[in-house]
């Protein structure tokens, strides 16, 4: 990707566009004057959003224990055992190998690559606003980034895994960020490759992967439990305002917080 310059487009004291400062979208002028509520972009962004949120609060609901509110420790563990008692339940595809670092690989019918991210990752990148990419074809090194995740807290930087020739990136990601989250295992990979025999024998089989997802599962779990007791929160069941419980990981920690964990996550040894 070519470097930014670091003069400022944006007269100093300029009026800038809110989705430009949450890193929604990289440059943005507008013709509306600012008046977000006759701006079309801000319409379908805000409405993506909205749309994500709810989905993933969905998924996750705070349990009680009989009728009675829970305090903010019960709360967080009673909703961090559920999400990882149910990534520990899903068995990895037996058709492809994976990474130390939660990717997979798999050939298809080309003889090219599909590369992908494993359930526990995706698990972890909800809501995602949006996903942005390099150019391909394009050469990478191991460890080169080629994909950014936007979530609310900020952006996850992917690094790739193997030396390779990235030959596309999968297009239904740039309208349906969420299924990277979604279906990591299927509809959401993220790019197809050409690449060395060699590159592939930092891939290990499913069978091994299994037993090296427990183990990250548990340190998943660790980091969060770290973290939360590190907040050190005193409130019990708490709303924001207009009554939106904080029942997911990502509300009780904050986007932000939430965001460098995740970010912790990915960047387990490749």
């Amino acid at each position: 990707m070519k470097n930014l310059s670091t003069n400022s487009v944006i007269p100093e004291g300029e009026l800038r566009c809110v989705w430009m400062d949450a890193g929604v979208t990289g440059f943005k002028l507008c013709d509306q004057e600012f008046r977000c509520e006759t701006c079309a972009f801000n319409t379908h962004i805000a409405q993506q959003t909205k749309e994500n949120s709810t989905s993933y609060a969905q998924q996750e609901t705070p349990l009680s224990t009989d009728g009675r509110a829970m305090t903010a420790d019960a709360l967080f563990n009673n909703i961090l055992k559920r999400r990882i008692d149910t990534l520990r339940s899903i068995n990895i595809p037996q058709d492809r190998t994976f990474s130390r670092g939660q990717y997979w690989i798999q050939q298809n019918a080309t003889g090219n690559y599909r590369v992908g991210i494993n359930h526990i990752l995706a698990n972890f990148f909800q809501p995602v606003l949006s996903i942005v990419v390099s150019k391909a074809p394009v050469n990478i090194q191991r460890h080169d980034p080629f994909c950014w995740i936007i979530l609310p807290g900020g952006t996850i930087t992917l690094r790739s895994p193997i030396e390779a020739t990235i030959t596309r990136f999968n297009p239904a990601l740039q309208q349906k960020p969420n299924l990277l989250s979604a279906s990591p295992f299927d509809d959401g990979w993220i790019m197809e490759i050409t690449a060395k025999s060699k590159g592939l024998s930092n891939f290990t089989s499913s069978t091994d992967s299994q037993r090296l997802a427990k183990r990250t599962l548990h340190n998943v779990e660790h980091i969060l439990k770290q973290t939360f007791r590190h907040l050190q929160p005193s409130a019990g069941t708490t709303l924001f305002d207009g009554g939106l419980s904080l029942s997911t990981i990502e509300n009780i920690l904050g986007p932000t917080i939430y965001r460098e964990v995740v970010n912790r996550i990915t960047h387990f040894p490749l």
